[in-house]
């Protein structure tokens, strides 16, 4: 069993390290991850290549926008590129359609606490702060949810890049204290009402710092204004 000695009050306590992640049935199971960022264009970039009919709904030409945000070089176009619509990054981590895994870091093969992401309550964080979740007696593990770039009143270029790889962290417990999945948050941030993915965790409070590899698959681009995403690549 991995265990190692930590100070608590004066005294040499032993804990056991777990690990948790996001993903399959298992620590080792594929993870699909995401990145997502987005950027506001300026006023002149809006009137140079938009319109907008009566009711406010936003056309543009979309070749001439992915050839434009294909440039390498910013002499040769006036709208963000890669590299550097990234300085917008909203998030990276694993999409929410997963599992939510827990066990002890010696022993991989034996999970001990396993859930669909989704199928956890979904709570604010000023929920949380005033324990809805204990009203509504939840017996298990429970997800914070912020949410961005929702129905933006301006113009903004969004990146969604899709990767696969791992997502996981570890924390340690007293060797006598058991797993309580009543104690385990999920943080996920849900990103113009159409990417959600999981961005951090906590247990009893403590941050868990989750981390993870990852090869990317693609890249889309958008454009989001109100309650329009529209693809253009």
């Amino acid at each position: 069993m991995l265990n190692h000695l930590e100070c608590l009050g004066g005294f040499l306590l032993p804990m056991t390290e777990y690990t948790i992640w996001v993903g399959g049935e298992h620590p080792w199971s594929r993870t699909y991850l995401g990145e997502i960022g987005a950027v506001e264009l300026t006023e002149e970039q809006v009137e140079k290549y938009f319109t907008f009919d009566d009711e406010g709904e936003i056309d543009f030409d979309h070749d001439v926008l992915a050839e434009k945000s294909d440039c390498w070089s910013g002499e040769d176009t006036d709208l963000p590129t890669w590299d550097t619509i990234t300085d917008g990054c909203m998030g990276w981590g694993a999409y929410t359609d997963q599992c939510v895994g827990v066990c002890k870091t010696d022993d991989e093969d034996t999970p001990i606490f396993i859930a669909e992401v989704e199928s956890l309550g979904y709570y604010t964080n000023q929920e949380i702060l005033e324990e809805v979740h204990v009203e509504d007696e939840q017996d298990s593990a429970i997800v914070e949810y912020d949410e961005e770039l929702c129905s933006p009143s301006g113009v903004w270029m969004l990146y969604h890049s899709i990767e696969k790889g791992s997502y996981q962290g570890t924390f340690n417990l007293p060797d006598d204290e058991e797993f309580d999945p009543k104690k385990l948050v999920i943080e996920i941030q849900q990103i113009a009402d159409a990417f959600t993915i999981v961005t951090g965790a906590r247990y009893n409070g403590e941050h868990i710092e989750m981390s993870g590899d990852s090869d990317g698959k693609g890249i889309d681009w958008y454009i989001c204004h109100s309650e329009q995403l529209i693809k253009f690549k």
